[in-house]
């Protein structure tokens, strides 16, 4: 938390001059002149009489929801303050002639006694109201930041005044004039935009380019046994006999049958060569009959 009482203490005294409601002139802070000014010749006067504190969320996001903060006031001094007059307001510190009001964009509402909110006016005013020695006051607030905050340079910070009537006295003289004595608080906060307007990119996986026009993907049919059909068994000629007495060998088809479904059969042989196999043996046989039945009539 930060305290830079002289900046304070000018926009205390620039708010004081609404006044605050229901305050009798004798002791309204607001009637009068901050005792600092006053005592601008000299610089001399330090109020120990009020302490004030204010804790605000330390980052706001414009357009957000809102967020809590508190507040409070005690009475350190001997006597009883008969008025303390307490203000809230965020202000911009900048070095710029004609800064933004931030009561435009920053709203500040108080909880009221029925446990409802009130919206803060342009004077930020939030309690006025006797403090008693050694007691102090909280006040449950909260905050938030409308959307369309402009971009500022400078640092957005928030403020709390509690302000009483007291009395100056010069060094020299000794004369007494009525002021205003502020204690102030202060505390910074960061207003951030939302995340959507500036997105930072998740490294992610590459992904293809897609289509100007989407075309339906048709998924690959799967793959089916085509039955091969059986191939014509293929009719082996009858050899014809030599002169040598050797029985021919019968020559079998070399190729495989289709009843195993494409595949090749595990014993070499099918069933459709068996046949063809034993009609060539026997023709070939009968064949062999008939030279020696021939060789035999010469004789």
């Amino acid at each position: 938390m930060k305290y830079r009482p002289a900046v304070l203490a000018a926009a205390a005294s620039a708010a004081l001059l609404a006044g605050p409601p229901a305050a009798g002139a004798a002791e309204d802070p607001g009637a009068l002149p901050t005792c600092t000014d006053v005592s601008t010749s000299y610089g001399d006067y330090e109020q120990d009489e009020l302490t004030a504190s204010v804790d605000v969320a330390p980052v706001l996001v414009a357009g957000g929801d809102w967020q809590p903060a508190r507040a409070s006031v005690t009475n350190v001094g001997e006597r009883d303050l008969p008025v303390v007059v307490v203000r809230a307001y965020p202000w911009l510190q900048t070095g710029e002639p004609d800064p933004p009001d931030m009561r435009d964009y920053v709203k500040t509402e108080a909880r009221t006694a029925d446990g409802g909110w009130r919206e803060l006016d342009e004077t930020a005013w939030i309690d006025a109201s006797p403090l008693k020695s050694g007691e102090t006051r909280t006040y449950e607030l909260r905050v938030r930041v409308v959307g369309n905050l402009p971009r500022t340079p400078g640092g957005s910070e928030y403020a709390l005044t509690g302000a009483f009537a007291d009395v100056y006295r010069f060094p020299d003289t000794g004369k007494e004039v009525p002021c205003t004595g502020v204690a102030p608080a202060n505390d910074t906060l960061r207003i951030e935009r939302p995340a959507t307007s500036s997105p930072t990119p998740r490294p992610t996986a590459p992904h293809p380019t897609p289509s100007a026009t989407p075309t339906a993907t048709t998924p690959a049919p799967k793959p089916t046994r085509t039955p091969t059909t059986a191939p014509s068994p293929t009719v082996t000629p009858t050899p014809t006999p030599t002169s040598a007495a050797t029985n021919p060998t019968p020559s079998v088809p070399a190729a495989a049958p289709s009843g195993t479904g494409g595949e090749m059969a595990g014993t070499g042989t099918s069933d459709a060569t068996v046949p063809l196999a034993a009609a060539a043996g026997a023709l070939a046989l009968l064949g062999g009959g008939a030279v020696l039945l021939a060789r035999r009539r010469r004789r």
